[in-house]
């Protein structure tokens, strides 16, 4: 089986993370990947913010909480929780105005994390995280990321070393009934 077949059935979300930093070589490839992928409208106008420091991701964590706290549900809390000690804090910025630049934005984090995978690194989408920045408390913790003007947080996702590992993904056989074909 070939290395990017493999990684993207090998592939798992992770949700619990080592906080031990992750190396610059490998966070350098992910960011690579991201900034050469094309997309829908072949835009590329992108703009990554990697947050590492603790006290500003501690702050992300808590507004993240009351988010997924007014959302309810016992995934969602399970997923915040998960992110309370995430070494590496992505967030993918684009213009709001493109066309397809949300769905752009999401399917770069998913060629991203296909390349943690490679470095032997977990990752995890957040899907309701943008929402963390739609708040008076959200705008200030964003003024402080530098994002350029213009741009507006699009998908947000969590890096770092697997605390846990993945779990072997179930084989589908051909008595699966998860394909229809309407021709």
């Amino acid at each position: 089986m070939n290395n990017i077949l493999r990684n993207v059935l090998m592939r798992r979300s992770t949700m619990q993370f080592d906080p031990r930093p992750i190396q610059d070589e490998a966070l350098m490839e992910i960011l690579e990947e991201g900034k050469i992928l094309s997309n829908a409208a072949n835009n590329q106008e992108w703009h990554f913010t990697v947050l590492q420091n603790r006290g500003l991701l501690r702050r992300f964590h808590e507004l993240y909480e009351k988010i997924v706290e007014a959302k309810g549900g016992d995934a969602a809390r399970a997923s915040a929780q998960a992110i309370s000690d995430i070494p590496v804090l992505l967030i993918i910025s684009g213009r709001k105005e493109e066309n397809f630049v949300e769905d752009a934005a999401h399917m770069v984090f998913g060629s991203m994390m296909l390349v943690a995978e490679k470095s032997g690194l977990g990752a995890c989408w957040l899907s309701t995280a943008a929402s963390t920045f739609v708040s008076e408390e959200g705008e200030k913790l964003l003024s402080q990321l530098s994002i350029p003007t213009g741009f507006t947080p699009l998908c947000l996702g969590a890096f770092g070393y697997k605390r846990v590992p993945a779990t072997t993904p179930r084989v589908l056989s051909s008595e699966d009934n998860i394909v229809n074909i309407i021709k």
